[in-house]
Formats: C-alpha cells, structure tokens, sequence
C-alpha cells in the first residue's frame, strides 16, 4: 500500500536522531559508503536527515513483508548527489535505504 503523506511528522522523526534514537541496516551503510561518505557513517546520513524539510518527502509503503511496517520515503541533495533514503520509525529511527537516485 502507498500513501502520499508520510507516516511519521518529520519533526518527529528528526527529535527521535537528535535524541540518539537511530540506527542503520548493513545495506543502507553500504550505500552510504558507495556514495562516498567516511566512516563511520552514521553520523552524517544523520545529519542528511537533520536537514531534510518536507519538501524532500517522496511517499510513504509498506514493507512487501508486513503491511504493518511502514517506509517514509524521501529524495534529497547532499554534497552534489541525488540521494534516496528510506525510513522505518518504530522504537527508534531505522535507516533502511540509503543510495544515490
């Protein structure tokens, strides 16, 4: 299922980053790493998060194995690269997707 508004306020999601409350998959490392980020990562896909507004939202899915899982979607710029990321906010913020558009 697809929706056009995301399924965690943005606001939210960056307060639960700020707070510490992130984490990211191996995949999403992997890509981050592709697109030229040191390591460790984490910090800066957080702060490519910390800068996203709402105009970067691109949809909100379901994960294909739970349709309880929703994937806030968003397309941004960072450092001259399209940059697409997939989120999961349950407990905490969960980077799944993180690779150049």
């Amino acid at each position: 299922m697809r929706k056009g508004t995301p399924n965690v306020p943005l606001s939210v999601v960056k307060e639960m980053v700020r707070s510490g409350k992130v984490k990211t998959t191996f995949t999403a490392t992997q890509g981050a790493l592709e697109l030229g980020f040191t390591a460790p990562v984490l910090p800066l896909m957080c702060n490519v998060v910390l800068l996203l507004d709402q105009g970067h939202f691109y949809k909100s899915m379901t994960a294909y194995h739970d349709e309880t899982i929703w994937h806030d979607v968003y397309r941004t710029r960072f450092d001259e690269r399209d940059i697409y990321l997939k989120l999961i906010v349950k407990d905490d913020v969960l980077i799944v997707s993180f690779k150049e558009l």
